[in-house]
């Protein structure tokens, strides 16, 4: 028995060129276990096999050259490859004549295909990037740069202006608006959880104990 080997179009690390403007492009893919080799699948659809698509394992890139016939069928919804795919599938599956050549090489041929679409082409369109929008007006970010607040940590103290929780907040922010900043107001602290070396609080820190000996304010407490 003679033995004719048929090499295939080598696997391209990347696709080659398309000529969409005179060929129809099909991906298809071939049972590589099958009785009936690729070549011979091709030669039945009337395609040419390209190159492997991609990484793809079975699935081959293969195309039909276009002519005035069949833009008139593609404008019909029909397709010269995929019609004669189907032609196919019919005659194998045949009652009258099931023991002929024509019969059981159709079968062969479709058996071996599990997948045969017309590739579409489309046109990459590039995307930017979405655009920086400016921080909401009432998020913990907008009133710090409306009132030109650089505290870092403010969006962070959620009892001012919380984002997530609004119904949270002590809705100070208003009164801030009308121009009262407490510039000039003078504030007591009851609570003995007060850390009175902090920068802020230590030159203007009096204690309770100093003016009413309660013991409970004490600087040792």
């Amino acid at each position: 028995m003679a033995i004719i080997a048929v090499s295939l179009p080598q696997v391209h690390s990347t696709p080659g060129v398309r000529h969409y403007h005179s060929y129809n492009y099909y991906a298809l893919e071939h049972q590589t276990d099958s009785k009936i080799p690729l070549t011979d699948v091709a030669d039945a659809l009337g395609v040419e096999v390209v190159e492997q698509a991609g990484e793809l394992e079975d699935v081959w890139l293969v195309r039909a050259p276009k002519t005035n016939g069949s833009l008139d069928r593609r404008e019909k919804g029909l397709d010269s490859v995929l019609a004669a795919f189907e032609s196919l599938k019919t005659k194998a599956s045949s009652v009258l004549g099931s023991r002929s050549e024509d019969t059981i090489y159709a079968r062969k041929v479709v058996s071996s295909v599990r997948f045969l679409e017309l590739q579409a082409p489309r046109e990459l369109v590039k995307r930017a990037p979405p655009p920086v929008r400016p921080p909401s007006p009432t998020s913990a970010l907008g009133v710090a740069n409306r009132l030109g607040l650089k505290d870092p940590l403010f969006p962070e103290q959620w009892h001012i202006v919380n984002d997530d929780f609004p119904e949270h907040m002590m809705n100070t922010t208003p009164v801030w608006d009308m121009g009262f900043t407490g510039k000039g107001v003078l504030t007591s602290f009851l609570d003995d959880g007060l850390d009175y070396e902090t920068d802020d609080l230590k030159d203007a820190f009096v204690s309770i104990y100093i003016l009413h000996s309660f013991e409970y304010c004490a600087h040792d407490h």
